[in-house]
């Protein structure tokens, strides 16, 4: 068995000792005592960022049934997966987990003072080549290679994500230093723009041409010839339109739960059931404006159409990248440059758009104000009391809000859609335009929940813990790691507490299979709840992404409502290709310094411009160019730059 860990340097090695010395009374403290049946070399303690359970059914992370099934395991080294008494070894893990709001403050502590244990998630690492440098990780390219098969099969599936998982030397050689959760499929954001179905059937004119996606126009061009529908209309020119065979709108809630029954008869401007572009935005903002109005909220700062966080834009795109591509910041573009994008043409158009929402009313008047509300949780209250539009989040999905309605008439109907983001087809000239968004908020697959094995692993039984690791990237481990136990699972030994007899279950999930032999895996508990979250061992090597779309050899029943899978389908519409964020992990220090100075700098600047080119106009555009250009953001797209290339 490999018992060494392969050091990178003499300069680590001695570092790692140092720190071990330093710190050998903490480390006690943090490890698990030896029960007398775990020998100390195959005890782990983990660092992780949260329970996932939220404080709701254990007090501590070991009480999770996956983690007690874990420890109640035996590993075999030699397959590299589950073993047996006879052939296999038990390991104990154990886990230090912060206060909420605390992580990263905890984090750096740890760090610094050297109390950091085996394992930790690396989500609030500012640098994981610091970490190296410093000692504090270890490489594990020997346990990788060796004992995860399943994890370097995914690789050999997808070798474009291999460049953020590992480092490639001069001679072609790969060194791995962190493991991270991987999905051959796209990640469903856990949010996203939603907005008011009900506003939309109730007051929204349905337009008398819309898009014909059946036309040989649209076929080959993916638009009609002019758009939006009032530029048709001043030209005549309707190719690629069609007459609306829609001229009235209904809906209802159907004969069951009004999240699995709504109905309506709904077409955009774009021919969609579902909002398509930037001008079915604005048809939506007529309608928007018209339902504020009839409910007397036009005094009120918390009723509006739509709104954006605080600075003007959000630093991960979103509908920035609606205009031709771009951030804000720094941005992957499809040539696979780095550039600034705060300071460029799609810039421009973005902030012209959102000042033409502001002069005809649709806008927050006080979004710069919202300083404390988190970009996904802006001016909530006005959203659940029904004062608002369209609004970035995670919640209030469906028919939720009518019980906090303000007005009583949506008490009855209210229901919140969720929407991709628009293609614009307004604004600014055809560069600008009929461009798909590529920059928004989504984990990105490999940099998901990464995990680092510090000099704290020194003769640790790192076979066994890698066997147990690899067995969580195979077929079964991905059912466990979504759904918790199998019924088989649960039932092969004793569970103290026993949160699956509390809850009433057997077992996390089930599967079935179809008569063409399509295996689907059913949650017990709905995505995104509780008990999902607390059955599931997520927090031990996230192997699998939690939110996929789906495995490779499952198709997935989340249990969602319809109205909840509808959104999940809108948010993942388009790809996050032209973010710049992954790139930072390789980073040194002197480059992370000048990458966090320069972007401090920017931040604060736009945080004031940006608010007041929208509520004023873009005069003093060119003033602000030449302003950003002073702070050299293009020193830090040539730091990008040379990670994009070298990879």
């Amino acid at each position: 068995m490999i018992r060494k860990l392969r050091q990178v340097s003499a300069k680590r090695l001695s570092a790692a000792l140092l720190a071990f010395a330093l710190v050998v009374t903490a480390l006690s403290a943090c490890s698990k005592k030896d029960d007398g049946t775990v020998p100390t070399e195959n005890q782990f303690t983990a660092w992780i960022s949260t329970a996932d359970d939220y404080g709701t059914y254990y007090s501590k992370y070991e009480e999770n049934p996956a983690i007690q099934w874990f420890n109640n395991q035996y590993w075999d080294t030699s397959n590299h997966t589950l073993g047996t008494d006879g052939n296999g070894e038990k390991i104990a893990l154990s886990f230090v987990v912060p206060v909420s709001g605390s992580q990263r403050e905890n984090f750096t502590t740890m760090i610094a003072t050297g109390t950091y244990p085996e394992v930790l998630d690396l989500n609030y690492a500012d640098s994981v080549n610091t970490l190296v440098e410093d000692g504090v990780l270890i490489e594990i390219t020997e346990y990788v290679e060796q004992y995860l098969p399943n994890y370097l099969a995914f690789f050999e599936r997808h070798p474009e994500l291999k460049k953020f998982a590992c480092e490639t030397d001069e001679n072609g050689k790969d060194h791995w230093y962190k493991i991270g959760a991987v999905s051959d499929f796209a990640p469903v954001p856990w949010g996203g723009f939603t907005y008011r179905r009900d506003w939309v059937v109730k007051y929204a004119v349905p337009t008398v041409y819309v898009w014909d996606w059946e036309s040989d126009y649209i076929k080959s061009n993916g638009h009609p010839k002019v758009t939006p529908l009032s530029v048709a209309t001043e030209q005549g020119d309707f190719t690629g339109w069609k007459q609306n065979p829609v001229t009235a709108f209904e809906s209802g809630d159907g004969d069951g739960p009004p999240n699995d029954t709504y109905w309506d008869n709904v077409i955009f401007p774009s021919g969609k059931a579902d909002p398509y572009t930037i001008s079915d935005w604005e048809w939506m903002f007529e309608a928007f404006a018209k339902a504020i109005k009839e409910r007397g909220f036009e005094d009120n700062a918390n009723a509006y159409c739509a709104t954006v966080t605080y600075p003007g834009f959000s630093a991960t795109g979103e509908l920035v990248s609606s205009f031709g591509g771009g951030t804000g910041l720094w941005y992957l573009n499809p040539s696979g440059q780095v550039e600034y994008t705060g300071a460029n043409e799609n810039f421009k158009t973005y902030v012209e758009c959102l000042n033409s929402w502001y002069s005809k009313g649709w806008f927050d008047t006080k979004f710069e104000t919202r300083s404390s509300d988190m970009f996904f949780a802006i001016n909530m209250t006005g959203f659940s009391q029904g004062m608002v539009g369209l609004a970035y989040t995670n919640t209030y999905l469906g028919d939720i809000i009518r019980a906090t309605c303000a007005d009583e008439s949506d008490k009855l109907d209210a229901m919140v859609f969720g929407c991709a983001l628009p293609i614009n087809d307004v604004y600014g000239s055809d560069a600008q335009k009929f461009f798909e968004p590529d920059c928004f908020y989504q984990d990105p697959v490999v940099d998901n929940s990464p995990m680092g094995f510090t000099n704290k692993c020194i003769g640790k039984n790192m076979e066994a813990l890698f066997s147990l690791i690899n067995w969580k990237y195979s077929p079964e481990g991905e059912l466990f790691s979504l759904g918790g136990l199998s019924e088989e699972q649960y039932q092969s030994m004793t569970f103290e507490p026993d949160l699956y007899e509390r809850l009433g279950i057997t077992s996390g999930y089930t599967v079935s299979a179809a008569p063409d032999g399509t295996k689907t895996m059913t949650l017990s508990y709905p995505y995104g709840t509780n008990e999902v979250n607390a059955i599931r061992g997520l927090r031990l090597f996230n192997t699998y992404v939690p939110n996929s779309v789906r495995l490779p050899e499952y198709l997935i029943d989340w249990g969602l409502l319809n109205v909840v899978q509808r959104a999940n389908e809108e948010w993942i519409r388009y790809s996050l290709t032209g973010g710049t964020m992954q790139y930072r992990q390789f980073m040194d220090d002197e480059e992370a310094q000048l990458y966090n100075k320069t972007n401090t700098y920017i931040n604060d600047y736009m945080a004031q411009a940006v608010p007041q080119m929208i509520k004023g106009g873009l005069a003093g555009w060119d003033d602000y160019v030449k302003r950003i250009g002073k702070f050299a953001p293009e020193k830090i797209s040539m730091i990008f730059q040379q990670y994009v290339d070298a990879r």
